[in-house]
């Protein structure tokens, strides 16, 4: 597995997966992502969501089937960022409905480079983007060693 082909380094990548990514396999072969964002509003207010993705089984190249964020139960940070109040909470929707890739495989993650802003709230489309990317290659870094373990030796 190449460094190169992700946009953030294997020691932030293992970090996130370690801390932040938890994975469940569902019955017909296919994962759910979770991860775990922790940021801040402009005025510094810390808010954490949480970003779902739904893959296809590996038969099918880990496909994107679903994404969506939404703040952690009990995250009130969220209601402080610009984008909430002077939208009056539609960047709620945005986060649920957004879904960057959504169809193609999660390899699609390592060549997607969109308009990037590593700001700690989600107001912007750039910002957003920004979280979508770590979400998308965390995700594929931890599949990918994952695939590359060797075996488990049975008793």
């Amino acid at each position: 597995m190449s460094a190169a082909a992700y946009a953030f380094s294997p020691r932030t990548l293992r970090v996130w997966r370690d801390h932040r990514l938890s994975l469940a396999e569902e019955n017909d072969g296919g994962i759910v992502g979770r991860f775990r964002f922790e940021g801040s509003t402009c005025g510094n207010v810390p808010l954490t969501l949480i970003y779902t993705a739904r893959l296809a089984p590996a038969e099918a190249g880990h496909r994107i089937v679903a994404l969506s964020a939404a703040p952690e139960p009990g995250d009130t940070g969220h209601t402080r960022m610009c984008s909430y109040f002077e939208g009056s909470g539609r960047i709620l929707e945005t986060l649920r409905t957004e879904q960057p890739l959504l169809g193609e495989p999660l390899a699609a993650a390592l060549a997607w480079r969109p308009a990037l802003s590593p700001a700690g709230c989600v107001c912007a489309a750039s910002s957003r983007a920004h979280k979508w990317l770590a979400v998308l290659q965390t995700l594929h870094f931890a599949l990918a060693e994952r695939a590359a373990a060797p075996p488990a030796l049975s008793s």
